[in-house]
């Protein structure tokens, strides 16, 4: 099975990115967003965070390089973005995490502008992704919603393909349309796997149907473009920091919707965050709720995902072993607890945490999502849930094995 995200426009919009980051504006951008992540953390910065504020920061920015690169809303094309490193196609592509990226994701964006008349095509290669969302948003950090449309409502063709369309009137009828505002700046897409071995993207294609006599954007634009809008960005993803470290220690909050705080608009979420000891752990249970999509999910302090193609940082709901009654429960601890479902910390006694349900029934089952974290001493695990859950290093080795191997799909060629 062909890899759609292993395409000429990826490939070129990956080149575009490695130019960018080499520019003057970048490095003074990196500069200057670490400078005010600094001055607004203060003292709220954490044992065994600091080694890893630097790479943060690089990430962060690059991961604007990549909307810059895919911000061309004259000569559009999808720029897949929020990866980790990786090898592919000969080179090397460096990694974007930031913002809480869901490593269950392919987040995919293509330039929108607001009175051009666009058509996106999707044809399905494989299983398709538990949930698939398709967002106008308008700014740069993807927290404006504008429209969203779902795979559960998109009307498609037999073969389970579909064409949307998008422009700036209203859909009067339309199936599968998107009507953008002035401030119209992405289309973004997410795609949220809970198979990693099975479910594929969607072969993606976006055209822009009414002619614009307009060069494409230069690299020193993007590269000026991507600087700007990272620096300008800082303040609103402080904020999304604080909704966890916030808090108070050891807590999360109730389940709410995520587009209250600038996520999906059709996604259930939770935040929190724990600093554990190396004999602390984390019980969580969660219903699953009727979602389409379910998952948990460890970051490090600065909000970047734990690589997570490379260990357990984040368990979906097909990674799980379920409890008898259907429910979802997990280990967060920092080493590794003997259990299926542990999230791991990558080692750091301070994570963030989140959880999501995505594609709710409009109708709430289950009385709609609900979750408990309790604070335990390993030994006081309940020994029913170690029994089922037991696991030693060769079965850890096997489940990281197969972990690993369902990524690398992701980076095919």
């Amino acid at each position: 099975m062909s890899n759609p995200l292993a395409n000429p426009d990826q490939f070129a919009a990956e080149a575009d990115v490695r130019a960018i980051l080499a520019s003057d504006a970048i490095e003074a951008a990196v500069a200057i967003v670490g400078n005010r992540f600094r001055l607004a953390y203060g003292t709220d910065v954490l044992d065994g965070a600091e080694p890893h504020f630097e790479a943060a920061m690089r990430e962060f920015v690059t991961n604007y390089a990549f909307k810059a690169a895919a911000s061309e809303s004259a000569h559009p094309r999808f720029v897949r973005d929020f990866m980790p490193a990786y090898d592919w196609h000969g080179t090397h592509v460096p990694g974007a995490r930031m913002g809480g990226d869901n490593p269950d994701n392919c987040y995919r964006l293509a330039g929108i502008a607001h009175g051009g008349h666009y058509r996106v095509t999707a044809r399905p290669v494989g299983p398709v992704p538990a949930n698939t969302s398709f967002t106008l948003v308008g700014n740069f950090g993807t927290s404006d919603t504008i429209q969203t449309i779902e795979t559960a409502q998109i009307v498609c063709e037999a073969d389970g393909s579909f064409v949307l369309t998008i422009d700036g009137t209203p859909a009067d009828g339309r199936d599968n349309h998107l009507t953008t505002a002035p401030r119209a700046k992405f289309l973004f897409v997410r795609e949220s796997f809970e198979n990693w071995a099975t479910e594929t993207s969607y072969d993606l294609s976006i055209d822009r149907l009414d002619p614009v006599d307009a060069a494409p954007l230069t690299r020193a634009e993007m590269a000026e473009r991507a600087a700007f809008r990272a620096v300008e960005d800082v303040p609103l993803y402080y904020w999304f920091h604080r909704l966890f470290s916030g808090l108070e220690r050891n807590t999360i909050r109730l389940p709410s919707p995520a587009g209250s705080v600038g996520g999906l608009v059709t996604q259930a979420g939770v935040q929190g965050w724990f600093t554990l000891a190396d004999d602390e752990v984390v019980l969580v249970r969660a219903n699953t709720a009727g979602a389409a999509y379910v998952a948990f999910q460890c970051t490090d302090w600065w909000f970047r995902s734990i690589d997570a193609h490379e260990r357990s940082s984040s368990l979906t709901r097909q990674q799980c072993q379920p409890d008898p009654d259907g429910t979802l429960s997990a280990v967060i601890a920092p080493r590794d607890p003997g259990v299926v479902n542990w999230l791991d910390t990558g080692g750091l006694a301070t994570s963030l945490f989140l959880a999501r349900w995505q594609g709710l029934p409009s109708t709430p089952v289950d009385g709609g999502p609900t979750i408990t974290a309790r604070l335990l001493n390993r030994r006081d695990l309940p020994q029913d849930f170690l029994a089922r859950q037991a696991i030693d290093d060769a079965g850890r080795a096997a489940l990281l094995a197969e972990r690993k191997s369902a990524w690398s799909r992701r980076i095919e060629i």
